[in-house]
């Protein structure tokens, strides 16, 4: 990772342990104070701080009350540093609507640190900065080492979090400008083109797709996507709507009724589960049989129950499990000071049909 795009904190880490090096220090030996570590590094005393305090998390440096700083055994990697805590940082508003994380992915983080407490945090559903800005102070102040696994976070929360240099992934989509963050994502091209396809495939010559209010960065490829997709296989513009829509039932059910009855559309592709419920009760309520033949196909499903639904969605490829095991190690990378090999991990996905 070039400077250009390394945290400055983690900079000024990297300062200390050059430093450290430079010296000749073994693990147990006394180093600089914050003070005269500010001094040598040429930046405020809250600036040097902070890049111990990252330090002390990687277990470089121990802190001592009333005795000072020392250099700790992961200087030399003598001690593999792994992850005391992780916290699981959920949006408020997405929580209430489409549910918890999946067991199988919290299952999976503790296959890979299995002695890991696993802590909710729940990111208020506006103005988050105040907050996400004292989670960090708090972790900075641990003697445990912690780490992040940010679901559908604000710009703002990634570039605090960006910025903090601690342990961090995103599950989900980074936002333009967010480089040294890892992320592990769905495949948001492969899913819009996987449910076009379906729903061309039954016949549909008009797509309604109905999205949240929010849009997050992982819409805009799958937007493309359905765009492209639709257009390869012979649909035109006016063939297609789109609805960006709060997870409001009475909200959704009207703008399906415009969709099917206004806009002519045959066949629906909905971002979220909470949203395919919704439009399924307009249609189930018809009386015309046209509107009720209308197909549904979903893109994200977290349902404990997904196996029972009566729609065409899009799944992972990889398990749950899989998944948390993949989040876990990046952590344990970033922990023990090393940038992950991907930055980006693009999660395979595939169509998987109701029961008959």
């Amino acid at each position: 990772m070039d400077s250009s795009t390394t945290p400055r904190v983690i900079q000024l880490a990297e300062q200390i342990m050059a430093d450290i090096a430079g010296r000749g220090l073994q693990s147990g030996d006394p180093y600089l104070g914050t003070a005269d570590a500010a001094r040598m590094l040429g930046v405020s005393t809250t600036s040097a701080n902070r890049a111990m305090q990252l330090l002390v998390q990687r277990n470089v440096l121990s802190r001592r009350q009333k005795r000072g700083t020392f250099v700790a055994d992961g200087i030399h990697g003598e001690t593999q540093r792994t992850i005391d805590r992780v916290h699981l940082v959920v949006n408020n508003t997405y929580l209430a609507t489409e549910g918890m994380m999946a067991d199988g992915v919290i299952v999976g983080i503790q296959s890979v640190l299995p002695h890991a407490e696993i802590e909710f945090n729940h990111l208020p559903g506006s103005d988050d900065t105040a907050w996400v800005s004292e989670l960090i102070a708090k972790t900075a102040r641990s003697q445990q080492a912690e780490g992040f696994v940010l679901a559908r976070s604000s710009l703002t929360s990634q570039r605090l979090f960006q910025a903090s240099g601690l342990p961090t992934v995103i599950f989900g989509s980074r936002f333009p400008s967010i480089q040294a963050l890892p992320s592990v994502d769905r495949d948001h091209i492969a899913a819009g083109r996987l449910l076009t396809t379906s729903l061309i495939e039954q016949g549909v010559k008009k797509l309604g797709v109905l999205m949240r209010s929010q849009v997050l960065p992982g819409d805009h490829p799958f937007l493309d996507s359905i765009w492209r997709t639709a257009a390869e296989l012979g649909l035109t513009p006016s063939d297609l709507t789109i609805r960006f829509l709060p997870t409001d039932d009475q909200a959704v059910q009207h703008a399906t009724r415009d969709l099917l009855h206004q806009q002519g559309a045959n066949g629906l592709i909905c971002r979220s589960q909470p949203l395919a419920e919704s439009a399924s009760k307009t249609i189930k309520a018809s009386k015309q049989k046209r509107i009720q033949a209308t197909p549904i196909v979903v893109s994200d499903v977290y349902s404990r129950n997904q196996a029972k639904l009566p729609w065409a969605t899009i799944r992972t490829v990889d398990s749950s499990e899989s998944i948390g095991a993949k989040l876990a190690e990046i952590l344990v990378e970033q922990a023990q000071g090393n940038a992950p090999e991907i930055a980006v991990r693009r999660l395979d996905v595939q169509l998987s049909n109701p029961p008959t």
